[in-house]
């Protein structure tokens, strides 16, 4: 207080301390104008002194309100919530808070004033209303939890309304405080979905503080355990060690000391003794201050993937035929069996098996018959092998057997004639039997090789020497057939490269009819030029070509050219009625577009069919199966003619003779050779001729040399000759000249 007006009231006799009414103070206002009346000094001072403390209050006043009002809105500032003022009657009499994150999805202004039903839909409204007016009524704190969409997203609230006992206009009001409860109920929800998935998972998984004060574990990880969860007690990680084998253990609690985690396929020792295949995986988890408080393990129960990576595995290693090891297991299982014996020092055989003739089996009754006949043949062969022995397919017709510790190479002969005897008894498709029979290729490791490559290489080579051989054997790999196989790649490269750059060329070789001399026909000889490999005969070339896709290729030449070197004949030199004889492989007969082919080319060069005649050796012939006599039957119904090439070699079905009307036939020139000083031959000769005519054919002997040959043939009534005694093979040009003479 001034000091001026605290000696003006204590000389009217009022302290400090005293605490006056109404009319005391009129009494001390009175009394202070009294004293002032006559002494305007004083009275000024007076004056001055109040309105000086009066501004001193005000500014005070001023500060001490502008502060609070501060602390509040610093205060109202951080509050996460929106805080209404709300009547009984649900208008908005302020807002004192506008809550974080702009839960309040309208201006202020456009609030207060206005009720609930204005701001909200009816539903939202009616419970407000009614949870307002319970607070009122009862006087106590009530709660409502609503949700609803703002800002496109549905977000989830909580209202809490508290009644003041302040009436406004005469209505009373509460507090609302709304809280944004989105975050807390998604935590709620994830913390809901994690114990469900807790609970429910088929993974088996355990918790356990390093402390001792936490452990928890779901009923599946108690289930691959073996053991009731209500059992297992309270343990921590070290705990398990009896459901492991003390090395697994080991691992597990090494790798969680070096590394803070172990990954790894497992056996669970189970509680009933029995073991599971699981995959373990055990993290630990740190503090902020990478201090390790908890051990988390899961358990994956992998027993059936096993199996099914055991069902993979298996039908990626093993035919689906046959069932048999594939080409991947076998040379697997060649490179463990190399390794021993590099380790041991003990020889061991692998066996190259091709099934003979199975490809008519294909050809003639289907893929269907083919492989109830491989089937067949696994089943022998597997009959006849110890257990230790491996033995799988390849692919096709084609089988590996590894048979270890051979103490002698008559073992493997062993061995190999037991499979040629198995497969030589007759196979039966439906009501017709088959002779297939087996080629056997042998090598002995690691005698010829070490190497996985190399030994299968080798026993094939011996595989094909052995069908060279006229098939149903064996053979064994040496040096000496490796060079002969190097020649055999080398010809069908040459073969190749001679197709490419047009590299073959046609000779013709004279018939002549005994009868009169005369020249009734030449065959069609194919030759190689020296360039390509030098001299080749045909012998050699042709069984090359015949045992690839090249004989097609290499037939449709020579076919063509023959047409082309007859339309020739006939422009140039008015040669029309020269026959010409064409070889033709079992592998032209069994091409379904071969007979096709030569209608478009006879057509191309109008060539009168009557002119070819195609020749099959004898062999070819006894063996051709139904596609093969399709075959001949569209070739015979163009108009051209056939002959047996070889007769006498073959031991042919006179079935097949009687059931087929070839126009002639040709005898070998092995039986002409010894015809003069051999009677055996000369018997052969002449049943075979006299077989002939009966039958309504002509005979040609191929390969005479020497007018005795030629007279004996006479004699016994041959039609035709072929041979050096008339004319070699020739150049085209040289056959007009020929016809002359």
């Amino acid at each position: 207080m001034h000091r001026l007006l605290q000696r003006l009231l204590k000389k009217c006799g009022v302290d400090e301390n005293t605490a006056p009414g109404y009319d005391a103070w009129r009494t001390f206002l009175e009394k202070v104008d009294a004293i002032f009346v006559y002494n305007d000094e004083e009275r000024y001072l007076l004056e001055r002194s109040l309105e000086i403390s009066s501004e001193e209050m005000q500014q005070f006043l001023e500060a001490s309100r502008e502060n609070y009002q501060q602390r509040i809105s610093a205060l109202i500032n951080v509050i996460p919530d929106l805080i209404f003022y709300v009547d009984e009657d649900g208008k908005y009499l302020d807002v004192f808070s506008q809550g974080k994150d702009d839960l309040l999805y309208l201006p202020r202004e456009q609030i207060i004033g206005r009720r609930i039903d204005e701001i909200f839909p009816s539903a939202y409204a009616r419970d407000f209303y009614e949870t307002t007016r319970e607070a009122i009524e009862s006087n106590t704190l009530q709660i409502l939890n609503y949700s609803m969409k703002t800002k496109g997203e549905r977000r989830f609230f909580e209202a809490r309304v508290m009644p003041t006992n302040i009436k406004e206009n005469g209505k009373r009001t509460t507090i609302a405080i709304v809280r944004d409860m989105t975050a807390e109920k998604k935590s709620i929800e994830y913390l809901n979905v994690i114990k469900k998935i807790f609970e429910d998972a088929t993974e088996g998984i355990f918790i356990a503080s390093l402390d001792g004060s936490y452990f928890e574990v779901n009923e599946a990880f108690c289930t691959m355990l073996g053991i009731p969860c209500e059992k297992l007690e309270r343990i921590d990680l070290q705990g398990l060690a009896r459901f492991f084998t003390a090395q697994t253990f080991e691992t597990i609690s090494k790798s969680l000391e070096t590394e803070g985690c172990f990954h790894g396929e497992v056996v669970v020792l189970r509680e009933d003794a029995s073991n599971l295949l699981a995959w373990l995986t055990v993290d630990t988890v740190y503090n902020e201050q990478h201090v390790a408080n908890y051990h988390v393990a899961m358990l994956t129960d992998i027993s059936e993937l096993q199996k099914s990576r055991e069902k993979l595995r298996y039908t990626a290693t093993h035919d689906a035929l046959t069932k048999l090891p594939n080409r991947m297991l076998l040379f697997e299982k060649l490179d463990e069996a190399l390794s021993r014996a590099r380790r041991t020092g003990r020889s061991g055989a692998l066996f190259f098996i091709d099934l003979d003739n199975f490809k008519e089996i294909n050809d003639t009754m289907g893929h269907s018959a083919g492989d109830m006949v491989l089937i067949e043949c696994a089943n022998r062969i597997r009959s006849l092998l110890r257990d230790s022995d491996i033995f799988g397919r390849l692919g096709g017709d084609e089988f590996l057997l590894i048979v270890e510790n051979f103490k002698c190479v008559d073992g493997s002969i062993r061995v190999a004639e037991k499979v040629i005897g198995a497969l030589n008894r007759p196979f039966r498709v439906g009501d017709v039997e088959y002779d297939l029979g087996s080629s056997i290729g042998i090598v002995i490791f690691p005698d010829d090789s070490d190497e996985r490559e190399e030994l299968v290489q080798y026993a094939d080579m011996a595989m094909y020497r052995a069908k060279e051989q006229g098939k149903n054997r064996f053979h064994f790999y040496s040096r000496a057939l490796d060079n002969d196989v190097k020649r055999h790649y080398r010809i069908e490269r040459a073969l190749k490269e001679a197709l490419a750059d047009e590299r073959f060329f046609l000779l013709f070789q004279p018939q002549i009819a005994l009868r009169d001399g005369d020249v009734t026909g030449v065959e069609a000889l194919l030759r190689i030029d020296e360039r390509v490999m030098g001299r080749m005969s045909p012998a050699e070339f042709i069984p090359v070509a015949e045992e690839s896709d090249l004989i097609l290729k290499i037939g449709k030449w020579v076919f063509e050219a023959c047409c082309r070197q007859i339309a020739a004949w006939r422009k140039r030199e008015g040669i029309h009625d020269l026959t010409v004889a064409v070889n033709l492989s079992r592998r032209q007969l069994m091409d379904e577009g071969w007979a096709h082919f030569v209608a478009e080319t006879l057509q191309t060069y109008e060539i009168d069919p009557g002119r070819i005649e195609f020749e099959i050796t004898e062999t070819t012939f006894v063996h051709i199966r139904k596609r093969g006599y399709e075959t001949i039957k569209r070739l015979q119904a163009l108009g051209c003619r056939f002959s047996i090439d070889d007769f006498g070699t073959g031991y042919s079905s006179l079935a097949n003779l009687k059931q087929f009307t070839v126009d002639k036939l040709k005898i070998d020139k092995s039986f002409i050779d010894e015809i003069v000083e051999n009677d055996s031959d000369r018997a052969i000769v002449r049943a075979s001729v006299a077989l002939a005519h009966a039958l309504g054919l002509s005979v040609i002997a191929e390969g005479v040399e020497s007018e005795k040959q030629k007279r004996i043939l006479a004699q016994m009534g041959c039609d035709e000759i072929q041979g050096y005694l008339f004319s070699r093979p020739v150049k085209p040009e040289e056959i007009p000249p020929l016809l002359s003479r």
